[in-house]
């Protein structure tokens, strides 16, 4: 089996040349910590690309290996990392063989009041998956690029108060497919009070210009939103609510919000969350999704967990549309570094205009991790 690592020369570059920092000066850092995983899984597929009619099913094999160096000195840290997530399959036609690489590199410097810290992404992943969970609508089995900068502050106001900034550029390209090249550029501001040891109230206001890459009409999205996390015992929980105002093509006013529950018991781990998120598309604009996710899990014994996941999305797009999945998982550790896990999953999708589809994958995978190598 032939695996190609492919990375644009612009990330290349910057990649190769932090690896050169890390390495040239070993002084630098206090202390280095190496950790490597690798995840092995193969899986079958009744219905890969969601077709309502005349659908294939496939065998498809992953590898996906993984590299983090972090290295400490005082208040700073830096974390470099390399991943590549291979996958073959039974039949290229209805899927393809794929070679995403994914990489990149963080700085964080604490003082005795807040953090700094600056962070850069590329990765790649298949449009099936990225753009059916960010629409619902896949016209082909395409490979969407991501690029990401990002910056981010904070510091403590008071002995209660936080505040917070941050911003983000990232440039969204396709390979495949119908859909938009985009950059976005957007900022973040938030303030955390500590009402009480338990209850933490906020308010965050956003804003996000996207723009097709190449230039043309560019949309922009404010939003404004208040809430609070409370946390008790072995129990935490998070409500927000506020408005969202888009201008330009997408001109609109939507309401935003959502709500999020979080229980761990000595055996029993339990999360739920939902929300409405307008969110950047390659359709050429923001997307209004309302989505529901759980899951919740079971150890049977210090090795053996049992699980199962659940989740409802739909997409306010082209057309309205839905997705949904549940599965069912089970989970043995052989040793503190392998593990082993069987699963199924149930995927339906459809909405008004489109013909429901849907699709069962019955998989297994065997997972190694080293968090200090």
């Amino acid at each position: 089996m032939e695996i190609c690592l492919k990375i644009p020369n612009n990330f290349t570059v910057p990649m190769l040349l932090a690896g050169l920092t890390l390495y040239s000066g070993p002084g630098w850092a206090a202390a280095w910590q190496q950790a490597v995983s690798a995840r092995a899984a193969t899986e079958y597929d009744t219905n890969p690309a969601m077709a309502t009619v005349s659908h294939d099913a496939i065998w498809r094999t992953t590898f996906y290996p993984s590299y983090t160096l972090t290295g400490t000195a005082d208040a700073n840290e830096l974390k470099a990392g390399l991943a590549l997530q291979v996958a073959r399959s039974s039949n290229q036609v209805v899927s393809q063989n794929r070679d995403d690489p994914s990489a990149f590199l963080n700085w964080q410097h604490q003082n005795e009041t807040g953090v700094l810290g600056v962070s850069a992404r590329y990765d790649e992943a298949s449009t099936r998956i990225a753009e059916f969970n960010g629409s619902g609508l896949v016209a082909a089995d395409g490979t969407r690029a991501t690029r990401t900068a990002s910056a981010n502050w904070s510091s403590a106001l008071g002995e209660r108060s936080t505040l917070a900034v941050d911003g983000v550029y990232t440039g969204i390209s396709y390979q495949g497919g119908t859909y938009v090249d985009y950059v976005t550029q957007s900022g973040n501001v938030s303030f955390n009070y500590a009402w009480s040891e338990h209850s933490k109230p906020f308010i965050k206001v956003s804003y996000v210009d996207h723009a097709p890459d190449g230039g043309g009409p560019t949309n922009r999205r404010t939003s404004a939103m208040a809430g609070m996390t409370q946390k008790i015992a072995q129990l935490d929980w998070s409500v927000q609510a506020g408005q969202s105002r888009s201008s330009g093509a997408d001109s609109s006013r939507t309401t935003q919000g959502g709500a999020g529950l979080n229980y761990t018991g000595q055996l029993t781990q339990l999360a739920l969350k939902a929300d409405r998120q307008v969110s950047s598309s390659g359709l050429g604009g923001f997307v209004k999704s309302d989505q529901m996710n759980g899951s919740w899990s079971y150890d049977m014994s210090e090795r053996s967990r049992f699980g199962v996941d659940v989740g409802w999305r739909k997409n306010h797009s082209i057309t309205n549309n839905f997705n949904r999945n549940a599965g069912v998982w089970l989970q043995r550790d052989l040793n503190s570094f392998w593990g082993m896990r069987t699963y199924y999953q149930h995927k339906i999708s459809g909405g008004d205009g489109v013909n429901g589809a849907s699709s069962n994958i019955l998989g297994f995978s065997i997972a190694y991790t080293n968090p200090d190598f």
